[in-house]
């Protein structure tokens, strides 16, 4: 790539600016998506600052280019370049390819073979010479395509004319550059025989067959063998006498007119209408446009293509075909080339004795009677490119619509939009033209549940539609409690013999093989999104095997790519893939299924030892034969535990139904840990009670402690303490039972923590104590640290608030050096609250803003709350009201915004106790009473004295003296039971 201004070379620096001028340039003349500039600036990784760093991009090109606004210009998404074949060499290179052919159908040969010379002496190389990136690669290929086509008929001329000899120098030249690229070597045998060398023609073909044996293990194409047999007999068929050309092309004196019948109450896909008439209104002159249109079955791909051409049917007056090549239609075969042009010929009025009976003459007379006319074409259910190649005209103005479940990648020159989902307005419009307005607006949730349960695919909606229309006594609410029916749905989803069941059937069968058998094992993926490591487990192949698998079955639209490495089942299609690995059950799924949970054990141990350092292991990395890499950062493995929690949690309920007990007793450890940090406790601990029972059918006490313990933290958090104090002491009998040192200090730690929540602080200081002493004997680090950070909270509720900080500042140091993050943020809350009681407000401030720093890098939504309210009671007893105000709001919405857990009661009392600051008396109360509430369900008996205590001082401040002596009588007697003094009230 060069750019001149007269004689001077003008510099163009950095890849960025390369590959984003190169892409703008080989697309001359036509929108460049910012989108598209981003994927070939940066390939599968682009930088979440990438779209800004491409406007920069242009900018700095802007400046750089003489007259550089007026070439490169803004449009619609993106950016378009605006020069011309005087300009550019590439459109130059082009622009004589189309005169070159113009001349070969007038019969110029002779004109032809120079024109085809001019243009490829302006060839210099790939562009960009291979450091373009993926995209811009691909365009280069395409080109070098494209050249070595053009070369081979220049050469195809050369021959002809008698020049064979002057150009066999040429063809060793790049015969040598392309070994494996047979039509060049046949025109090399052809120019070698025609100038005497019969032996030299031979001995290429035995290079060829060695090249090919050597590089791919194949034998030379009939061609290549056809033409070598033909030199060997000296076949007199190769002495080429000249003849001359007839040109007869049948008139036709009416345009045909061809399209199907338009779908009245079309609905949707606006966008992806204006994509097509915005394509076909930016076509170059003398060439044809073809669009391609792609998606998964049922996706409304014909109906849109049929729209379209019924709008853009008046810009081409030469008139309209349109033509179901069969690709993926029940029963039928699909259509050959062949077959298609005669079809296509005798739509268009052509008399059926007419047409050649024999493939290359059948293919001239097609482009003959395309040549020079502006059609429309519409190719419509192709199965391949093979398929539609020879149906696109060589030479005209014409638009040519093809629609396709795969994309078309072999189709040079072709510009492709995917049809996805529709989204829910579109696929509510069809609903309302079908059912009329009044029906959907009596049941607006059920009309969006089954707009849910459809997925947005065209003929799913069709179809519920049409049932709910012709059955006006079924509500909408009843179609969808039948389509909820996961088993059911894709049965409901289907009438008079179309559905999309067998839109899918169709897609499977045509699938090769191994194809099929690869997307059955992903039926049994228990989630919808699912990664190329998932894959390779369900596949027993390594990453980049199944990528390539994956990628497959996105081509053929049953997967749908999300980001680099990750994929999607669309809901009906996860449907289909699940019914067809119930239905055709081999014996490998069985070992599949077992692969995938072997990986999640494996992957969730690694992620969360990664996360909670210094956590004790159970179990070992060579019980399942696989090697233990550690995330490399927290990060990292946090991501990884968000992104595959849904499917962690189905993967326990499919282990525990499919009897997989080992697996079901392992995994809900690790949610378990999760969930300490992302707060989805109701499902972690549904997942952990199948854990427990795991663990008791398989006879493991060691696994049914383990599992009792994490489901009594879950169960903490939610606030359900006496449940979780059941669990804790069964988990601290069986520990006892094993001798287990370790596991017994850790299930009193967290009965203390328990204990401490319920109010009975002096059981859990001497649990937490009994705890801290034996985990220090043991070596356990992180049970040293949690024991000592729960301890400095019972001692900060029992008024020893020097012992409390001293316990806090020793439990964060701890995990400092083991470099655990979310424990210590509640150490760090904790040693907060000690030094604000001993009145060093501005430190206790620092403390908690620590706390906040580190609860915020780790995203902890049920930590978050506590220790803005944390920060919210510091600033409350430093004056600084309104920012107090403004922490305890954020806390406020924060804890809301979740369900119930042991957090609540705490951040309801601090906004009392900052409205109370503020004389907002009326606030104070409610959000008193409110915690008051919560600490009475939940058993708080701290928290529900705090908020009587607080209750009593907000009625005593409205004149309520009664009121204010009941509510402070109530809050005494049970801060005497605790045995809380005075100074801690």
């Amino acid at each position: 790539m060069e750019v001149r201004s007269g004689s001077e070379l003008l510099s163009v620096n950095g890849a960025l600016q390369r590959r984003v001028l190169v892409m703008l340039l080989l697309e001359a003349g036509r929108v460049v998506p910012v989108s598209r500039l981003v994927a070939a600036a940066w390939n599968d990784e682009p930088p979440d600052s990438a779209e800004h760093q491409v406007r920069k991009t242009v900018a700095k090109l802007r400046s750089r280019i003489p007259h550089g606004p007026d070439i490169i210009v803004t449009d619609g998404p993106g950016y378009r370049a605006v020069v011309d074949a005087g300009q550019l060499d590439l459109l130059r290179y082009q622009k004589l390819l189309r005169v070159a052919r113009a001349s070969l159908e007038a019969g110029e040969a002779e004109q032809a073979a120079g024109q085809l010379r001019e243009a490829l002496a302006l060839w210099r190389g790939p562009v960009l010479s291979g450091s373009g990136g993926r995209v811009v690669d691909a365009a280069s290929t395409a080109l070098e395509e494209q050249r070595l086509t053009a070369a081979e008929q220049l050469y195809d001329l050369c021959i002809e004319a008698g020049e064979a000899a002057e150009v066999t120098g040429e063809l060793r030249v790049l015969v040598d550059e392309h070994p494996l690229r047979e039509t060049l070597r046949s025109r090399l045998m052809l120019a070698l025989y025609h100038s005497g060398q019969q032996a030299a023609a031979l001995d290429e073909f035995a290079r060829a067959r060695g090249q090919l044996a050597d590089e791919l293990g194949i034998d030379p194409g009939t061609e290549l063998t056809g033409l070598h047999e033909r030199i060997l007999r000296q076949d007199p068929s190769l002495t080429r006498p000249e003849r001359a050309v007839s040109r007869v092309q049948h008139q036709v004196s009416d345009a045909p007119h061809a399209l199907p019948f338009d779908v009245p109450d079309f609905s949707g896909r606006s966008s992806e209408l204006e994509w097509v008439c915005d394509a076909a209104g930016r076509a170059l002159e003398g060439a044809p446009t073809v669009l391609a249109l792609d998606g998964m079955g049922g996706g409304g791909k014909t109906a849109l293509a049929i729209r379209a051409a019924h709008e853009l049917a008046e810009q081409y007056p030469d008139g309209s075909l349109f033509i179901d090549l069969h690709g993926f239609t029940p029963g039928q075969t699909p259509l050959s080339a062949f077959q298609a042009q005669g079809d296509l010929l005798s739509a268009a009025g052509i008399p059926s004795e007419e047409l050649p009976t024999v493939p290359a003459g059948r293919a001239a007379r097609w482009q003959s009677y395309m040549r020079g006319r502006r059609m429309l074409l519409v190719l419509d259910n192709a199965a391949a490119s093979e398929q539609v190649r020879e149906l696109i005209p060589a030479s005209s103005d014409s638009l040519v619509l093809i629609t396709s479940r795969p994309r078309l990648t072999g189709l040079d020159g072709a510009e492709w939009l995917s049809l996805g989902a529709l989204p829910e307005p579109e696929s509510h419009q069809i609903l309302r033209n079908t059912l009329g307005a009044e029906r959907v607006e009596r049941e607006p949730a059920a009309a969006r549940e089954l707009l849910r349960l459809c997925g947005g695919l065209p003929l799913a909606v069709r179809i519920a539609a049409a049932r709910l229309a012709n059955r006006p006594q079924w509500t909408v609410q009843r179609l969808v409690e039948r389509l909820r029916d996961h088993d059911r749905r894709l049965d409901e989803l289907t009438s008079e013999g179309r559905g999309v069941a067998g839109a899918l059937l169709l897609s499977y069968r045509s699938m090769p093989r191994e194809q099929r058998t690869a997307f059955r094992l992903l039926g049994h993926h228990p989630g919808r999104y699912l990664d190329a490591e998932e894959a390779a487990a369900l596949l027993d192949t390594d990453v980049l095997a199944a990528e390539d698998v994956l990628e497959e079955l996105v081509d053929v639209r049953l997967l749908e790519a999300r980001e680099p490495g990750v994929y999607a089942l669309h809901d009906l299609v996860r449907s289909f893939v699940q019914r067809v690995a119930q239905s055709q059950k081999a014996p490998e799924d069985g070992q599949a299924v077992r692969r995938l949970l072997d990986h999640y054990l494996i992957a969730a141990e690694r992620a969360c030892d990664t996360l909670f350092p210094g956590r004790r292991h159970f179990g070992h990395g060579d019980e399942i034969g696989r090697e233990r890499e550690e995330f490399d950062h927290k990060d990292k493995a946090l991501q990884w535990l968000d992104q595959h929690r849904e499917s962690l949690l189905a993967a326990v309920d499919a282990a525990y139904h499919e009897g997989l007990l080992w697996h079901a007793a392992r995994l809900p450890r690790e949610l378990g840990f999760h969930s300490s940090i992302r707060a989805y406790d109701a499902s972690a601990n549904a997942a952990l009670e199948k854990g427990v029972s795991a663990s008791r059918q398989l006879g493991d006490r060691s696994l049914t402690r383990l599992n009792l313990m994490n489901l009594a933290m879950g169960k903490w958090r939610l606030g359900q303490l006496s449940e979780a104090v059941a669990r804790l002491e069964e988990a601290v009998d069986l520990s006892r039972q094993m001798d287990d040192l370790h596991s017994e200090a850790e299930c009193r730690a967290r009965l203390g923590q328990a204990c401490n929540s319920m109010g009975q602080l002096e059981r859990a200081l001497r649990l937490c104590q009994e705890a801290n002493a034996r985990a220090q004997e043991l070596g356990f680090t992180r049970l040293d640290g949690s024991s000592l950070s729960t301890l400095s909270l019972v001692q900060v509720r029992l008024g020893l608030f020097d012992e409390a900080a001293e316990s806090a500042e020793r439990a964060v140091t701890i995990f400092d050096s083991i470099k655990e993050i979310q424990l210590s943020v509640d150490a760090l809350s904790n040693l907060s609250q000690a030094i604000e009681r001993l009145g060093r407000f501005e430190e206790a401030l620092g403390w908690a803003d620590a706390a906040l720093e580190r609860c915020q890098r780790m995203s902890m939504p049920s930590v978050l709350p506590l220790v803005l309210a944390r920060r919210a009671d510091v600033l409350a007893r430093m004056g600084e009201l309104e920012e107090a105000a403004d922490s305890a709001d954020h806390a406020l919405a924060k804890a809301t915004s979740s369900t119930d857990d042991i957090h609540r009661a705490t951040v309801h009392l601090s906004v009392g106790r900052v409205r109370y600051a503020q004389g907002d008396l009326e606030t104070a109360q409610a959000q008193q009473l409110l915690a008051h509430e919560i600490a009475c369900r939940m058993e708080l008996r701290y928290d529900e004295a705090c908020a009587l205590w607080g209750l009593g001082r907000t009625a005593e401040a409205q004149g309520d003296a009664q009121l204010a002596r009941q509510h402070r009588s109530a809050a005494d007697n049970l801060f005497s039971l605790m045995k809380v003094p005075e100074n801690a009230r």
